[in-house]
């Protein structure tokens, strides 16, 4: 019966979302202005998958004159490219002319390492000789966005003559290294991150850490490769150990779609991961087991673009197979872990999907007045699997679906995910997964602005293994834990529900050149058994915060935050706690709408 409601309410999500009116997309700027375009003639089965993944530009638009860039370029051949980069401080895309005039300027720029042009160049889809293609210049500003190291970013177009432009890329640097220190009376620390090595764009983040109590040390070393050769993809080699000694070692390389024009994806990992964990969630004295595994990781993943070039997103039928390998050298003891959850396994998957989706340009989300880019549209996928694992092979079937976008009252994101394992004629590890994301438009109150942020995470799961690794928790470090909430470890549970919510205020006020922006965030976590429904008898845990995010134009970093806490009670620590900066923007991820690597759905800190 359980299992049967499941299907129902995610067949009800994917046919929600299928058969919705699409989102507009209407967001704190200008609107586009489209031409009249005819229609072609195509199958009843290509006018109905239009009609439920395409929002067509308007067809019925008054020709307007427009001085749109696109408009006055499109088609038009690209005769030279011209790439231009510029230190932090001091200059401006706006004006050209502007120079940096104060002597901490020019120290700055003389210690901060250029990014050389090659950067911009190896982030472009387009080059000498191709027609102008409105599309490929905002995917690629939106590209050269996303290296950290780049502050701002344009590419504007010069006439030559009737049927040729120049293009001109033009952007300005963010100071890329970023060095933290910390010392207290048993340990020290200094952490070195270098987001543009030498200006090449390469990534290093070396960190180190000593313990006077105990004489051990933590080490960092990580370095990336954004885009090898113009092949876009990232290289990366790390290594980590902690003062328990618990290490990470991994080499990693990865095509990722990074742009709805991209056709192919893919990527190759391996490593090693070693870690202590008490298992025993009833002892009131918990003794470690060592964990210790080797993995490695391939997948391909192949695009075919089936929009005819007239909707407004970019539609892509996807395939994609992985090939995944666990292999285990140290496992928990018998009587921590009776139904041998920690075993070897080898995962083969594939995947179908259809992605459809843009990006589209806005400021003060996770920024002060920067171009942020939020994605757009929907994505429905299946994914079908074989696991070797405790001696069987078992069969995982799972679907997903996606919608979000703007409407009047800002950005609406929500999401669905279920699926399980056929093991010979039982259905196990079933899990459905809920994700629902609110952003609000910008509000305007005198030189202040605010923002209203929300989500809300839904986890349920039936047949799942009699062990407390298969089980879900408001833990901190499991996979949507509560920041700071470290209970009694008998709080578990097979169903559990998150939502949060932060306003978010963006102020004109600076110090020492950082811009102070004060937030209210509150948190609300349930979780209990599946028998019945979340908020049947289940107790109500809750976190409320107050604090200041402090941004700088010129720092790579997005944003330092400082908040204070207020915890009404943890179970097993007390009541009435109170604890220091835990709230990071890193736990608000906006959705993507990508469908590539082939995966299981996530369910605790163990996947």
């Amino acid at each position: 019966m359980q299992a049967t409601k499941i299907f129902i309410l995610f067949f009800f999500g994917v046919f929600f979302l299928s058969t919705s009116t699409s989102l507009n997309a209407q967001i704190d700027s200008v609107k586009i202005d489209t031409i009249k375009i005819k229609s072609k003639e195509h199958t009843n089965f290509r006018k109905f998958y239009e009609r439920i993944l395409f929002k067509k530009k308007r067809t019925t638009f008054p020709i307007q004159p427009s001085s749109r860039q696109e408009d006055l370029f499109e088609g038009k051949i690209i005769r030279n490219i011209h790439y231009k980069t510029q230190d932090p401080f001091g200059y401006s895309l706006n004006d050209t002319t502007q120079k940096p005039e104060k002597w901490i300027e020019r120290a700055g720029n003389t210690l901060h390492g250029k990014s050389k042009p090659f950067v911009l160049r190896q982030n472009v889809l387009f080059k000498s000789g191709d027609r102008y293609d409105s599309v490929k210049v905002s995917e690629s500003e939106r590209l050269i966005r996303t290296n950290r190291s780049i502050r701002r970013v344009e590419i504007v177009g010069q006439p030559v003559g009737n049927d040729s432009i120049d293009l001109y890329v033009n952007s300005i640097d963010s100071w890329s290294m970023y060095i933290t220190g910390s010392a207290s009376s048993s340990k020290i620390g200094l952490r070195v991150r270098e987001r543009n090595f030498l200006g090449i764009g390469h990534v290093m983040d070396n960190r180190y850490r000593h313990n006077y109590q105990t004489g051990n040390s933590l080490y960092q070393f990580s370095y990336t490769v954004p885009n090898i050769l113009k092949s876009r993809i990232q290289g990366n080699v790390r290594y980590f150990k902690n003062e328990d000694d618990h290490y990470t070692k991994s080499i990693s390389f990865i095509r990722p779609f990074y742009s709805p024009l991209a056709h192919y994806a893919g990527g190759v990992s391996v490593g090693q991961v070693f870690f202590r964990d008490s298992l025993d969630f009833q002892k009131p004295i918990l003794v470690n087991n060592n964990f210790k595994y080797n993995y490695q990781d391939y997948w391909l993943a192949r695009a075919f673009r089936i929009d005819d070039h007239r909707s407004e997103n970019i539609t892509n039928f996807i395939v994609s197979a992985r090939f995944y390998d666990r292999t285990y050298k140290e496992t928990p003891t018998e009587e921590n872990d009776p139904v041998h959850f920690f075993s070897d396994q080898t995962n083969y998957m594939v995947g179908i999907g259809i992605s459809s989706r843009r990006y589209v340009k806005t400021r003060y989300i996770f920024n002060y007045d920067i171009d942020e880019d939020i994605a757009i549209g929907k994505s429905f996928g299946l994914t079908f699997g074989q696991q070797h694992i405790r001696q069987s092979n078992r069969y995982y079937v799972g679907g997903k679906a996606s919608i979000g976008g703007f409407i009047n009252t800002g950005f609406w994101g929500l999401s669905t995910e279920f699926g399980g394992f056929f093991n010979k004629s039982k259905f196990e590890q079933k899990t459905l997964s809920v994700e629902a994301q609110y952003m609000s438009k910008l509000i305007t109150l005198g030189s202040w602005h605010f923002r209203n942020f929300a989500k809300m995470n839904y986890l349920l799961g039936h047949d799942r293994l009699d062990s407390p690794a298969d089980q879900l928790s408001l833990h901190e470090h499991d996979y949507l834990g509560m920041a700071g909430f470290r209970s009694d470890r008998s709080l578990i549970g097979e169903q559990k529900l998150m939502f949060e919510y932060q306003l978010q205020s963006y102020t004109p006020y600076k110090f020492l050149g950082f811009r102070i922006s004060p937030f209210l965030n509150t948190m609300v976590g349930i979780i209990g058994d599946n028998k019945k429904f979340i908020f049947n008898s289940n107790p109500v845990y809750t976190r409320f915060s107050l604090g200041v995010m402090l941004t700088n134009d010129y720092f790579v970093f997005n944003n330092i935050r400082f908040s204070l806490s207020y915890y009404p009670t943890i179970p097993g620590n007390g009541d009435n706690m109170i604890k220091t900066n835990l709230i990071d923007n890193r736990d608000y991820q906006m959705m993507d709408f990508d469908f590539s690597k082939p995966t299981y759905i996530r369910w605790n800190r163990w996947d």
